[in-house]
């Protein structure tokens, strides 16, 4: 579960989760809410897809900070949808209005 609370103009304010995944899941998400102040939409989708394409072999890891501690999990095919869960819900957040503020 993720709630996120927008500035006036419409970036991060403030991020909340509630986190039942494996630790390459719970590693992402406190990576994502470590940074995400002040990031708005453009950023977090940018950052998502960047990601997708990254564990896809596809080019190069994207310059969230923290990122490079999760590069072992790039070999792990079956780690990929925990590693990328925070940031589709974010996405999904943004995109649909869910996030308040």
């Amino acid at each position: 579960t993720i709630g996120l609370a927008l500035d006036q103009h419409g970036c991060i304010a403030g991020i909340g989760m509630q986190i039942s995944a494996c630790a390459i899941g719970q590693a992402s998400a406190a990576l994502l809410a470590e940074s995400a102040a002040g990031a708005d939409t453009g950023s977090i989708t940018t950052t998502t897809e960047a990601l997708e394409r990254w564990l896809a072999g596809e080019g190069t890891l994207p310059p969230w900070p923290g990122l490079a501690v999760l590069a072992p999990a790039r070999e792990h095919a079956g780690r990929h949808g925990a590693l990328l869960l925070p940031w589709k819900a974010a996405c999904m957040a943004l995109s649909s209005g869910a996030a308040c503020g």
